[in-house]
């Protein structure tokens, strides 16, 4: 059997997780993968057609599988297969294809998802042989709908926690854009407002400190994401998170949530620290580490 160079690489010692580790099923692993697809999907959607002609931006689904295109935003969301060998073993046609998509859209850095679940085991080899590489990756952690405790888990000082409305768009898409210097604003103002979707904001003193969303798909699977700053990466502190994370299942199970979908962007060998801590107190478990795979940065050669 091929074995992927980046399988090759020594295993960390046993340590005690922060957070419960599930051996989830197969089929378990395509909704929790979904519940983040059909969030593109609607995201996607919903960009303004000007915004989406003058950035590239486009969204391709065939068969299940989903991939999304940006000419002029380099950002691993924005150009990415998402559930590559999901819903069915990938092939090699189909990779050489995608590959072939990018190249021609000038697009140089395709990303490409993988996790445990994701078939046929040596897709790692496919992408490997061709020259992407594994680039780090999330923890990708879920939940189910058990009501948290009345009392609240998490607190910070000063800070209070809104859910973002029209008339507070312009803000809270602003504080996106400026902490990752993009600018996609307009594109984000259109969600707000929108069924399914579900924008948070924590201020402090009146300004803006952190942000998170959650979408709501048609089937009840939530995925939790649009965050700043992502904490343990942009931001040392993971306490304002806490507290909008818990903001979001409070909510997300009112609103009919059956199951929470999020990652911890900042992942430890150890599977311990804030943001383990936190998500556990939450409910959260892992379900998997996903595996991030593209080009390098041509300033790497």
């Amino acid at each position: 059997m091929q074995t992927a160079l980046s399988e090759l690489q020594p295993l960390p010692e046993p340590y005690p997780p922060g957070i419960a580790i599930e051996d989830v099923s197969h089929d378990l692993s395509r909704i929790i993968e979904h519940a983040e697809v059909n969030a593109w999907l609607d995201l996607y959607a919903a960009a303004p057609a000007d915004f989406a002609a003058s950035h590239g931006l486009s969204i391709a689904e065939e068969d299940g599988l989903a991939w999304t295109s940006c000419t002029t935003i380099p950002f691993i969301h924005f150009n990415c297969v998402k559930n590559f060998g999901v819903d069915s073993p990938a092939t090699e046609s189909q990779l050489d294809a995608l590959l072939a998509h990018y190249r021609a859209a000038g697009i140089s850095r395709p990303w490409f998802y993988v996790n445990p679940h994701t078939e046929p085991s040596r897709l790692r080899c496919w992408l490997e042989a061709r020259g992407l590489q594994r680039q780090g990756g999330w923890e990708r952690i879920y939940r189910e709908a058990e009501p948290l405790s009345s009392e609240p888990l998490f607190m910070a000082d000063g800070v209070s926690v809104e859910r973002v409305t029209k008339a507070s768009a312009s803000e809270w898409a602003g504080f996106i854009d400026s902490r990752y210097r993009l600018p996609t604003s307009p594109w984000l103002m259109a969600l707000v407002d929108r069924k399914g979707w579900h924008h948070y904001m924590a201020k402090r003193d009146g300004a803006v400190v952190a942000v998170r969303s959650l979408f709501i798909g048609p089937d009840g699977a939530a995925w939790s994401g649009i965050d700043a700053p992502v904490p343990g990466i942009m931001a040392p502190s993971f306490d304002l998170d806490a507290v909008l994370g818990e903001a979001l299942v409070r909510d997300g199970i009112a609103a009919g949530a059956k199951l929470f979908v999020a990652d911890i962007e900042a992942p430890h060998d150890e599977r311990d620290g804030p943001a383990y801590r936190n998500y556990a107190r939450l409910g959260f478990r892992i379900a998997y580490f996903r595996s991030h795979y593209s080009y390098l940065p041509a300033s790497s050669n």
